[in-house]
């Protein structure tokens, strides 16, 4: 009986953890729309500062003061300075907050150490209760006390004042709060600060239970998601109840079911999608604007209007100035790579597995409107399938490796968006997110067949059924030759009637429903697509790493593919791939003169693509190369085009 009783109130300290960091979260997810993934990053800066100032300052109120402090002010700076330019545009909240993610992880780092640091608690609140034959720490009832009285406090809060009405209405009907004469953009970064005050106060709070470390910040983060998704988003109550569900399940597995106890914590996530996709006590909103992931170029005296048969131009130019971008990179990339050295060779492979990968998010993403924060889990699990059949079998031939690689891989997207599709938005995004962390925790607990943390080793090279010398380049021009037939194939999607009815739904959803379209096999299909594609990547990129890792498989893999869709231009195909080299090329030189820094570079990447590079690369090379004058008429045909029109 004590040891269950001593089970019962580790779980309810932990979940009233969980409760605090996800009800900061939850409030700007209902109330603003936005979805801060730097949360959990926020969570491990107030503890490594909390700390940090308790033990110099021999005050542990001092530091939890402290870490609330600063984490609040990191919140308000990126509110004002950079959220608040972003509302509606959920793809660039995702990628901002990921930035920042990366910029307070190498701070910390840079700061404090790799090392992990353990919790402190004060010296008043260092003993222990006597329960039964078990002691339970003082320190874990002040959590459930302190975890309780907050619970009221913010319930309180949001509905017993003015401030609190004023959210609730924001949540129902933002525009009409706004039209009343309330300043919404203060309640904003009031909310958002509290939300911030808050997870710093957690994480040192917080630290005796979860310790802190670099990583902590991305446990913490999704643990948080699925409490607000489980409770339901807008809500205190609800919040409270997913934290205390995750708490309990997540303390009572690892004491009776120690083997799949991190696994109960994502069955019941699917469980509650498949019975209450809103969530226990969820907040019913409205649809919020999605972010139009396609920028148009600028219009003008183009090629549009040329087709159009408004400006007579010779058919051989416009295809010429239709094609022959194409034409000059596919010559360059064929014959550039001979002239350069085997580590050249090697960046260039990346350059074309990456641009693949993100190309198949691209058709999801930018064509479709799914915004996925899962999609490594595609590429991950066709390289782990080409690794285990290499390893575990007598399978060889490349071809069909490759081939039970993707069946496998269509098999895991079909069973991942039939869960993920019950919901969109937001929501969709942390389902898939939260889904291929669950994957990530199978690679590491699946040791007998994954190898673990320490991955999988593949010793050979692709058996194409015929003798091969492989060396780097040749490696190279097998992956440049499926890299093209992946760009024309995905090009004929995208321009079929399929592509056309995915760009329907991604700008109105409910009218092509109207229309007669099932909206929801649509993206089903355009799910599995993706993911095909993905996994082809993934079945290279096996053979490339050569060792097949958990962390292939993670949220910051999952991250890197949505950064170059943004980069170089979703919508596009050929965005997505300058994307890839960009990033392959800033990793390498980052890593050769800033071998420390590269966390805090590609953070600086993420923040300064999303505020300046609307569109991406693509919008700019598009209006580039439509105003060289390949197509666009000269004056004298544009008067001849107007008088002939005068004439008839």
């Amino acid at each position: 009986m004590g040891t269950a009783l001593s089970v019962f109130v580790f779980g309810i300290s932990f979940g009233l953890i969980l409760f605090l960091l996800a009800a900061g979260l939850s409030l700007t997810m209902g109330l603003m729309r936005i979805l801060n993934l730097a949360h959990g990053a926020l969570y491990m800066f107030g503890g490594f500062v909390g700390l940090a100032v308790a033990k110099y300052a021999h005050n542990y109120w001092a530091g939890l003061v402290a870490g609330a402090v600063c984490t609040g002010i990191i919140g308000l700076i990126m509110e004002t300075g950079f959220l608040r330019r972003l509302y509606k545009q959920e793809a660039s909240q995702v990628l901002l907050t990921i930035g920042f993610t990366y910029i307070l992880i190498n701070i910390a780092q840079w700061s404090w150490g790799t090392y992990p640091l353990s919790g402190i608690a004060p010296g008043i609140l260092s003993g222990y209760v006597p329960i039964g034959n078990v002691t339970i720490p003082l320190f874990r009832f002040f959590i459930i006390g302190v975890g309780l009285l907050m619970a009221v406090l913010l319930w309180l809060f949001q509905a017993r004042t003015r401030v609190g009405a004023i959210v609730r209405a924001g949540m129902d009907n933002r525009e009409v709060v706004g039209t009343v004469g309330i300043n919404l953009k203060v309640v904003f970064t009031g909310i958002f600060a509290l939300g911030s005050v808050v997870a710093g106060l957690c994480g040192t709070l917080g630290a005796p239970i979860t310790g802190v470390n670099l990583g902590v910040g991305w446990d913490a983060l999704l643990l948080a998601l699925i409490v607000v998704v489980i409770g339901g988003t807008g809500s205190i109550q609800g919040a409270l109840l997913g934290g205390i569900v995750i708490g309990l399940l997540d303390a009572f597995g690892k004491a009776y079911f120690p083997t799949v106890a991190y696994f109960i914590v994502y069955v019941a996530l699917i469980v509650i999608l498949l019975i209450r996709p809103s969530g226990l006590l969820g907040r019913r909103m409205p649809a919020g604007g999605a972010e139009t992931l396609e920028r148009a170029a600028g219009r003008g005296t183009g090629p549009e209007e040329v087709e159009a048969g408004l400006i007579q131009i010779p058919r051989w130019r416009l295809i010429s100035h239709k094609y022959l971008p194409y034409i000059v990179m596919v010559i360059v990339l064929a014959l550039v790579p001979p002239l350069g050295g085997s580590y050249f060779q090697t960046m260039l492979t990346k350059v074309l597995i990456l641009a693949m990968f993100a190309m198949s998010l691209d058709l999801t993403m930018g064509y479709t409107g799914l915004i996925s924060f899962g999609h490594a889990a595609f590429l991950g699990m066709a390289g782990y399938s080409v690794a285990i059949l290499l390893q575990r079998t007598p399978i060889t031939s490349f071809w069909l490796v490759a081939l039970i690689a993707l069946v496998l891989t269509a098999i895991l997207a079909l069973v991942i968006g039939y869960i993920s599709l019950r919901v969109s938005g937001i929501y969709f995004l942390l389902v898939t997110m939260a889904l291929g962390q669950l994957l990530t925790t199978i690679a590491i607990s699946w040791f007998s067949l994954t190898g673990g943390t320490n991955g999988m080793v593949i010793m050979s090279r692709p058996q194409l059924g015929f003798d091969v010398r492989w060396t780097n380049l040749k490696f190279y021009y097998l992956v440049f030759a499926f890299f093209i037939v992946c760009f024309i194939v995905l090009q004929r999607i995208v321009r079929s009637p399929f592509g056309s009815t995915l760009v329907g739904i991604r700008e109105n959803e409910p009218r092509m429903r109207s229309l007669g379209f099932n909206t929801w096999a649509l993206k089903y299909v355009a799910v599995v697509v993706g993911a095909l594609f993905a996994g082809l990547a993934g079945v290279f990129f096996a053979f490339f790493s050569v060792n097949m890792v958990p962390s292939y498989l993670s949220l910051e893999w999952s991250a890197l593919p949505m950064l170059m869709v943004i980069m170089g231009g979703p919508a596009t195909l050929y965005g997505p791939c300058i994307g890839a080299a960009v990033i392959v090329f800033a990793e390498h030189y980052s890593r050769t003169y800033l071998p420390d820094r590269w966390p805090l570079v590609l953070g600086a990447v993420f923040v300064l693509c999303v505020m300046l590079l609307r569109g991406g690369f693509a919008q700019y090379l598009s209006l580039l190369w439509s105003k060289t004058g390949f197509v666009r008429p000269k004056a004298a045909q544009v008067r001849e085009s107007a008088g002939t029109e005068v004439e008839a």
